[in-house]
């Protein structure tokens, strides 16, 4: 005969606030924050993992939500939302550092004024930016960054208990600090193509005064265009390699943020 364990008040308060923990995280890492995926898809790979990690996470102490009152409970509440915004905040600083140096490539080559719709933001962003950032999208998924997550999902409650998140000042440093780094990541993404349209330009600028008949309008912005694809073209290996040690470090930095964050 099939016994079907009983449900009692501290299974259900744990589940609420795994879920809540979870769904945050869920709706805020790359891929699942885009506006084009269907809100029911999110939930439901929410409640898939719920009940994945729930056995695993039955005996863990908690607070309590219904009987502490409704403050207590939207505090334990809003405590494991701020976790999954942390962590998303984090990843959505690493691609805004990659739509930055999109923008200051497209800047480069002309393409200041070819603007398309960001999904994501529903903002106008240079075409560069938004290769840009499909590739590091593509590459998150190619390297299997995906699954970093849902281990960083696994691993958040033994570093951060439920209820246990705490803002403090070191976990503050360190998020102005990682936003800090948008304008260096994207100056290093951006650098060997700025570099060499600022060569091309200089060339430019010899000819324009050495032959004055040569209309440089209209031989600069092919040149400019064409180079810049060129070179985003051979450095394409590099990016690989940069976007792989990028993840690698924003996970590295997210386990150190949970363990900020729960005073481990």
């Amino acid at each position: 005969m099939v016994t079907i364990p009983a449900i009692t008040i501290h299974d259900v308060e744990l589940f609420v606030l795994v879920l809540v923990r979870i769904s945050s995280m869920i709706f805020m890492v790359p891929i699942f924050n885009d506006k084009s995926i269907p809100v029911i898809l999110k939930v439901g790979i929410s409640l898939l993992l719920v009940f994945l990690l729930f056995p695993l996470l039955r005996h863990q102490p908690h607070p309590p939500l219904f009987e502490g009152g409704l403050v207590m409970a939207l505090l334990s509440i809003v405590r494991e939302l701020a976790i999954g915004i942390t962590v998303g905040f984090m990843a959505a600083m690493l691609l805004a550092s990659v739509q930055t140096a999109g923008q200051l490539m497209g800047f480069q080559m002309g393409f200041s004024i070819v603007n398309v719709i960001d999904p994501v933001s529903s903002v106008q962003v240079s075409i560069i930016a938004q290769f840009q950032y499909l590739v590091a999208l593509l590459l998150f998924l190619s390297l299997g960054a995906h699954r970093w997550f849902i281990k960083a999902m696994n691993e958040s409650f033994q570093l951060i208990p439920l209820g246990g998140f705490s803002l403090s000042n070191d976990l503050l440093q360190m998020l102005i600090h990682y936003s800090a780094n948008i304008f260096v990541i994207a100056i290093k993404l951006g650098a060997p193509l700025m570099v060499a349209l600022l060569l091309c330009n200089v060339i430019l600028g010899v000819l324009a005064r050495t032959v004055p008949q040569m209309n440089i309008f209209i031989v600069g912005y092919p040149l400019q265009i064409g180079l810049g694809l060129l070179v985003l073209a051979f450095s394409a290996p590099y990016m690989v390699a940069m976007f792989q040690g990028l993840y690698i470090k924003l996970f590295h930095d997210i386990f150190m943020i949970m363990q900020v964050s729960g005073n481990v």
